[in-house]
This record gives C-alpha cells, structure tokens and sequence, in this order.
C-alpha cells in the first residue's frame, strides 16, 4: 500500500510512519522541514511543503491513502482533501475526543454532537479546538463521503510527546523526593500509547475502513499510576493534597498538573466509550510499559527545568510543599 503522511516527523505521524513500514508499506511524508530535517527515516520518500501555503508539490502524485495528522484549521483541511480527491482512494484524518459538544457527559458514543464553530475564519487554536477538529471532520466528510475515515483520540502519549502533558509523570516519578500529586476526587484517567494508535490506524487503512470511531485508551486509576512512576525509586514520597488546596493556589489543571481535571465540565472525556474501535481490533499495551518507555526516552532528551511544556517546576512544587505543611500543622 501506499501512504501519503501529512506531518509525520514530529510525534504521532513518527510513530505512523515507523508502523506503516514495519509493515512493509510504502511512506510518503509531506512535512515542512522544521521539527525533523530530511532523512529521518530510511527509505521513506519526502514532500518538503507547507500545506497552508501550496499543495502543488503533491499534484501528479498518487496514493492508497493519505493520513492527516496535522489538521487544525477547516480551510486548509479543506484544501487538502480536495487537492487530493483525485489521486488518493481514502483521506484518514485524525481529530479529537474534544469534538463534543457537551463534554461533561459520562460514556460518550460517536454519535453525540459535536461543537460549533463560532467564528469559521478563526485563527485562534485554545478554547476554539475542539470546534475546529469538528469542522476539519466535516470538510474531509465533504469531500471524501464514504471514503473518509475520522479517528477521535483522547490524550496521546508515550515516547516523543513533546508536549509533557504525561511525560511529566514519569520524569518526576524518576527524580524521587516529595512528589506533590492531587487528591482527586475521582481518579480515574485516559490516555492511549501513540504505538497503540499508530499500529490500529494501520491496520484500519489496511482494511479500507471509513467512519467515525473514538480512540480514548484505556481506564486508569491516577493513584495507580503515580505510584507506578515512582516504582523502585526508594526515596520517592507522594504528598497528596485536596484539590481545593490546588485550586486556591491557583495550579492549573493540565498544564500545572498534568492529568488533573477538577471541573465536572470535561470528565466526560475520561469516560467515552472506545466499544466501536476495540471491536476494530484497538488493544493497549500495559500502563507499566508505556512508563517504562516514556521515562526513557525523557531522559535521553536532557531537557532542562525551564525547557519543560508542562508540569510543576521544581521551584514551584517546592514552595507549595511549604505552603501544605504549614497549613496542616
């Protein structure tokens, strides 16, 4: 079979790539050149463009299928699949799980409805990111009908998540001491090993699927997990605090706290129903290996403190330490 990859350097589209020629199909990357240079993988063939600037490279082209990684803004979704409608036999585009409309609602089906975009020349990705994804599904819809399969993931981990939303944990787990971790009042959490993802999405293509189908991985419980991040780490110590405690001192779920959601408006996320994929043939490898894994390849990057996208830095938890024990003395 072969692949056109839109991205495919950086994250995701890495581990697709990887995937795809494990199975001895035949990669093609368009990317732009700025997370990896050419060369990355060996073998695969590369398109050095931007899609927001000029499909032209891709025209006389032809492909099995093409996967769009990187889709954020419905105009250039649009472009794209529409430069491709006639040398590509199915567009798989990824979205998100943060399509819906009401998020707050507990075991969400495929079929819930999605949000609006309020503004369709928006520029703004933030609080809009949902919405967007909603609206680059429909586009690649438009144009592709019954030959477009969309795939919603929740949170995406494992080695090479430059955004630490994760890595955080088992980084952390690794440096021992005082770990400051959130009492929550319900402590269950989703996330899905990008391997996982990338070996289905493979498989689904290799099937010629097409639909909608969620991706959340598996049900986790937090305090499971933070205790695995920290195992064999004999000086390790987990302090945990109420999340009011964390609220008051204004730590910012997910981005101070990875993984900690207080507000009832999203914890629907972490219940949506992954039935449909699962019957597709989506497995998870252990909580343990995907920690394993990540923690590694976190320490190759000798990142340092303030380099960090996510998670307390050490000064901060350290003062909030202080804060904690002073409060319950």
């Amino acid at each position: 079979m072969k692949v056109l990859i839109i991205g495919g350097t950086r994250f995701l589209g890495r581990h697709l790539a990887e995937s795809f020629l494990r199975n001895n199909h035949e990669v093609t990357l368009f990317h732009r050149g700025k997370t990896a240079a050419p060369g990355l993988f060996q073998g695969v063939a590369e398109i050095i463009g931007d899609r927001e600037q000029d499909l032209s490279p891709l025209e006389k082209r032809s492909w099995d299928a093409v996967i769009d990684t990187c889709g954020y803004f419905p105009k250039h979704v649009r472009k794209s699949a529409e430069a491709l409608r006639e040398n590509v036999s199915s567009y798989l585009f990824v979205s998100s799980v943060s399509v819906y409309e009401d998020q707050s609602v507990r075991y969400l089906t495929e079929e819930a409805r999605t949000a609006v975009l309020k503004d369709p020349d928006t520029t703004e990705i933030g609080e809009n990111y949902g919405a967007l994804k909603a609206a680059c599904e429909k586009e690649v819809q438009k144009v592709f009908g019954e030959q477009a399969l969309i795939i919603r993931p929740g949170l995406i981990v494992g080695p090479h998540d430059y955004t630490d939303r994760f890595t955080y944990w088992p980084h952390r787990g690794a440096q021992g001491g005082e770990i400051l971790v959130p009492e929550m009042k319900d402590p269950t959490i989703r996330f899905i090993d990008a391997r996982d993802l990338a070996d289905w999405i493979v498989r689904m293509a290799e099937n010629q699927e097409n639909g909608v189908y969620q991706a959340v991985g598996g049900s986790y419980n937090f305090n499971d997990f933070v205790q695995q991040c920290i195992a064999n780490q004999n000086a390790a110590a987990i302090v945990s605090v109420p999340e009011s405690f964390l609220v008051e001192e204004k730590v910012r779920e997910w981005v101070d706290m990875p993984l900690w959601i207080s507000s009832e408006e999203y914890r629907g996320l972490d219940y949506a129903d992954d039935t449909k994929a699962i019957n597709k043939g989506l497995v998870f490898r252990s909580m343990e290996e995907t920690i394993q894994d990540t923690a590694a390849w976190s320490r190759s990057r000798n990142l340092d403190q303030d380099d960090w996208k996510a998670g307390l830095h050490p000064d901060k938890e350290a003062d909030l330490l202080q804060k904690w024990k002073q409060k319950v003395k």
